[in-house]
């Protein structure tokens, strides 16, 4: 049995490691009319049994805009399983080949995809899936839909939108798929997801289906959304997957902080945040969670950003006794480097987010790295990820990796 639960493992891991994600704890930097936008894509991936049917990718190309896909094969087990897996490694081989060669053409990706499912799909298999491009710069979405459920989208003007399958399920006999370009609008929110959400029963027995645009329209981030799914459906009743893109200007209202890299620079900047806190009679526990992780990643910001010292310079230092002789002689060399915090409450209806960024001028890091959280997170070093993960409720690099944005809420979810 134990042997049997380890194979089960090992595959479902080899399925995250078939699936790619470009945008792992990512955020995208944008700007409008002289003001900063923030792009985020998070994808909610259960599978109600170890081998799933449901599979995504989301990738992003050399000039920026996002590709990707959200599937779900038909049946149970491991015969939806293998086919999941190898719609994905298909769509991700074919994306890679196409970008390396003349740029990734949508309409191309199409019909290799068509192709490659009518050699290998049996008679009475059929594939629901979901393949769509959006040019974020031109807020332009091209898509095809076959036989996957509505997707949602919001814009800024708050129109909403319930875009419909335009093809059937793909199976051994499709000959043709009908790609669709939507009128370019400037897009807040977009919610793509397989059937194992829309219908899931809720608590009255009827289906999710029916107060999912509801909960998706209220939600102010994905947390608040996946909060609401768990409320109504608990872990559901069958594979879960959604993608949920939202993009955002930073508030105005927003605190900004520049303070130099020292040691007593980044007190005084933590003082000022617990003020900040303490006027908006933020609980004790919530406090200390959010000022524990902020001191965590000042100090990362600090030593790591601006002062240059990774991660096996800092375990020498520290075994060798050397550090606090070091730092003290770093903070003299860089403390004309700035570190920014920006942070603030988002308010929406009765729940209230906290927000900060924290971004210095260091050289970041790889944030494909981040995948591993996702693969093997109990084998994932790092005590600031650590504590991001154990006390916030989301956080966002930027590509580069210099700058992070946490989130926690400071009310609890609300009861449906």
């Amino acid at each position: 049995m134990i042997h049997e639960r380890d194979e089960l493992e090992k595959a479902f891991n080899k399925e995250l490691f078939v699936i790619k994600n470009d945008l792992y704890y990512q955020q995208i930097d944008l700007s409008k009319n002289g003001k900063k936008e923030l792009l985020r894509v998070d994808i909610s991936y259960k599978p109600h049994s170890t081998l799933s049917g449901d599979t995504y990718s989301l990738r992003k190309t050399k000039d920026g805009r996002l590709v990707g896909f959200i599937a779900d094969a038909m049946g149970k087990g491991l015969s939806a399983a293998m086919s999941a897996m190898a719609i994905t490694r298909f769509l991700n081989y074919f994306f890679d080949e196409l970008e390396e060669e003349e740029g990734f053409v949508f309409d191309v990706w199409i019909h290799k995809t068509l192709k490659f499912l009518q050699k290998n799909l049996f008679d009475e298999e059929i594939m629901s899936i979901l393949l769509m491009e959006y040019n974020i710069q031109d807020s332009i979405v091209k898509y095809a839909s076959c036989g996957m459920p509505t997707f949602f989208i919001i814009s800024e003007a708050g129109e909403f939108q319930s875009i419909r399958s335009n093809n059937p399920p793909l199976s051994l006999f499709t000959d043709t798929v009908h790609v669709n370009t939507l009128p370019s609008i400037p897009i807040s929110k977009m919610l793509c997801y397989t059937d194992g959400l829309s219908e899931s029963l809720i608590a009255n027995g009827k289906l999710y289906a029916s107060c999912l645009k509801e909960d998706f329209s209220d939600s102010i981030c994905v947390k608040d959304f996946r909060d609401k799914v768990a409320m109504r459906i608990g872990k559901g009743d069958d594979d879960l997957t959604y993608i949920y893109i939202q993009k955002l200007e930073v508030s105005e209202a927003f605190k900004v902080l520049r303070i130099q890299s020292t040691y007593e620079a980044i007190d005084e900047a933590l003082q000022h945040v617990a003020d900040y806190l303490k006027s908006y009679h933020v609980d004790s526990k919530t406090s200390s969670q959010i000022m524990l992780t902020l001191s965590e990643l000042l100090l990362n910001a600090l030593e790591h950003g601006s002062f240059g010292v990774d991660k096996a310079r800092k375990n020498y230092l520290i075994e060798s006794n050397l550090f606090d002789d070091e730092m003290v002689r770093l903070e003299k060399e860089h403390q004309k480097k700035k570190i920014k915090i920006v942070y603030g409450i988002i308010q929406s209806g009765k729940r209230e987010l906290f927000e900060a960024t924290i971004s210095d001028q260091g050289e970041g890091f790889d944030t494909m790295v981040l995948k591993n959280i996702v693969i093997n997170a109990e084998k994932f070093n790092g005590r600031g990820f650590v504590i991001i993960r154990k006390l916030l409720d989301h956080f966002y690099f930027n590509k580069k990796g210099n700058a992070i944005t946490i989130q926690k809420f400071i009310t609890p979810a609300l009861e449906l």
